[in-house]
């Protein structure tokens, strides 16, 4: 009987012993990862969509999502750089950099090249006025903010390209809008550049088409501009909305735009692919609501794409470009 009760009691004791070990490591589990930023999922990052809203215009805020639907505002809702102002637009060189532009000035504005290794410290270097010089095309730009300059890196020629909308003097309201042509230059260490020029020459009833909000992107062997159509519908059925050119070379020719890929009333497109690379988002602002739209297709050619639910940070015109998954634990961590 004795030994029966210290065996009992031994059994009693490791049972116990159990108990406070699974209830210790349930309360660990339930502690924070200091390892791991809030929204760290399956490790294969995500998407830093930088931008600028409409009670802050022209100035950089930072957003992120894993997947492109859901998306939150880093800092606070803060700004990202105290001295930006521009349409944010970001492109990786060769060298492994990020180039951003942006301007100063109000008078006499200027653009600004902005360039950061890791997307979080930001260097800025002004480039010269005389660059974006489009007075012997018989333009003139815009004023504080240069055309809405946009960049892309092109690894077959190794060269940027900038380009930016700019209308013609002596234009006002609705007629400066409709005189908008996409001007552009090249350089391949932003220290010289070509003069600017006129990037497209459709033909037809897309003859003198104005445009505005130009992106270029690069699949296979194949360029495709995103632009905004910017002429009015009632002028033109296919009259503020977002279509698409291509080309076989950087600077063209480029065919007429396809079919609108967007309803009208939208600008500012933002073009990538989705995380498993099988579709592509078409990011569009419907700037009468202030707000941006998803749009989803197979391939950059077609017409109107289906649109997506999502949950869009508060932004206005802006660039989303793709992280690897220590940028975004980075870059979360930087603004948290």
């Amino acid at each position: 009987m004795r030994e029966l009760n210290k065996v009992l009691s031994i059994i009693l004791f490791l049972h116990l012993v159990c108990i406070t070990l699974a209830s210790c490591q349930g309360k660990k589990s339930l502690e924070p990862d200091e390892t791991n930023p809030p929204g760290t999922s399956d490790g294969n990052g995500g998407y830093l969509f930088a931008h600028m809203t409409n009670a802050a215009y022209g100035h950089l805020f930072y957003s992120v999502s894993r997947d492109g639907l859901k998306w939150e505002t880093l800092n606070k809702g803060n700004v990202i750089v105290s001295d930006y102002r521009g349409h944010p637009d970001i492109c990786q060189g060769a060298d492994g950099n990020y180039y951003m532009i942006g301007v100063r000035g109000d008078n006499a504005p200027l653009l600004t090249l902005y360039y950061s290794s890791d997307l979080i410290t930001w260097s800025r270097k002004d480039l010269a006025r005389s660059v974006f010089d489009v007075s012997h095309l018989g333009q003139q730009n815009e004023g504080y903010y240069v055309g809405a300059p946009k960049m892309f890196y092109d690894e077959t020629s190794k060269q940027y390209i900038i380009t930016w909308h700019a209308s013609f003097p002596g234009l006002k309201d609705q007629a400066w809008w409709e005189g908008m042509r996409t001007c552009y230059v090249l350089t391949s260490d932003f220290e010289t550049f070509t003069p600017a020029e006129r990037l497209f020459n459709f033909t037809g009833a897309d003859e003198n088409m104005a445009t505005i909000d130009a992106i270029i992107r690069k699949v296979d062997n194949t360029y495709y501009a995103i632009i905004k159509d910017e002429r009015w519908p009632e002028k033109n059925p296919n009259g503020k909305t977002v279509r698409v050119a291509t080309s076989p070379n950087l600077i063209g020719p480029y065919s007429n735009p396809g079919p609108p890929i967007s309803p009208a009333w939208r600008e500012a497109p933002i073009i990538v692919k989705s995380m498993d690379d099988k579709s592509w988002f078409l990011y569009v602002e419907n700037y009468g609501e202030h707000l941006y739209e998803l749009y989803k297709a197979n391939s950059l050619t077609g017409s109107m794409w289906s649109k997506v639910d999502f949950t869009p940070p508060v932004a206005r015109h802006g660039f989303i470009i793709k992280v690897n998954e220590k940028q975004y634990q980075d870059i979360v961590k930087a603004y948290k």
